[in-house]
């Protein structure tokens, strides 16, 4: 229907997992293991709006006989946990929406999504399939992409973390040690004063990118026990995305 898109839905090609779990969200050859163009480094949430998604509203397309209906419908549902706590809304594009909107398919491996935030070029999100409740097919794992999508990087980068967490950096493989980094100082950041999440369903699970099947990431303080969820938003992300999009009450 809308050929203009399909070579950006190529830019998928099939990648190694990580090793050792075969988590889809820690891919080999995706930065942080998800997002495929290296993004500003926000360390949390992107504050400058025009990385924001215009009139709080994203126009999408979820790829035709990509999906099972079931699948389909988790999709849908995940949409509407978003819109049901938040002012941002996402529309079905039409043809007048293209190359700028946000197309969900299903052609490569793992969960993952080409940039963070709104880029005024088409956004495409990949969610390879699962059994519903498993794999890219958790609901949080559908949210956790929304959520690159309209502009979060993941919650173990901000800036504050190390009051939080350990990275155990002698757990981790080399090669993805970047994953990990978070001392660019250069772009603003901004986690809108709501503070780090372990609950947030944009953490990290504890052994991510793992060379040993050791932790990667340990908590400093109590309250960790759900760390790396994908069942929901935390509270802190309901609030964080409010605030982000400045819907009426949380500006």
């Amino acid at each position: 229907m809308f050929p203009q898109i399909w070579g950006v839905i190529f830019l998928f090609t099939p990648t190694v997992f990580s090793e050792l779990f075969k988590d889809p969200e820690l891919l080999a050859g995706f930065y942080q293991g998800d997002i495929k163009a290296h993004p500003i480094r926000t360390r949390n949430g992107i504050v400058n709006q025009i990385y924001h998604w215009p009139n709080r509203t994203v126009p999408y397309m979820i790829e035709d006989d990509a999906f099972a209906d079931s699948h389909y419908r988790e999709i849908l549902r995940a949409i509407s946990i978003i819109e049901e706590n938040s002012c941002v809304i996402f529309k079905p594009a039409t043809e007048m929406d293209f190359p700028m909107a946000l197309v969900i398919t299903s052609k490569g491996l793992g969960c993952n999504t080409v940039h963070l935030g709104y880029r005024n070029k088409t956004q495409v999100v990949n969610l390879e399939i699962y059994p519903l409740g498993e794999g890219c097919f958790r609901i949080g794992s559908i949210i956790h992409e929304l959520l690159h999508v309209l502009g979060f990087e993941h919650q173990h980068v901000s800036q504050n973390r190390d009051q939080y967490v350990s990275i155990q950096w002698k757990n981790i493989n080399p090669q993805y040690n970047i994953n990990f980094v978070n001392n660019d100082n250069s772009t603003a950041w901004h986690d809108f004063d709501e503070g780090y999440d372990y609950e947030s369903v944009m953490h990290y699970v504890p052994r991510a990118f793992s060379r040993n099947g050791q932790p990667t990431i340990v908590p400093l303080r109590e309250g960790a026990e759900n760390m790396g969820q994908r069942f929901y938003m935390s509270e802190k992300d309901i609030r964080k995305l409010n605030k982000m999009y400045r819907c009426p009450d949380h500006v």
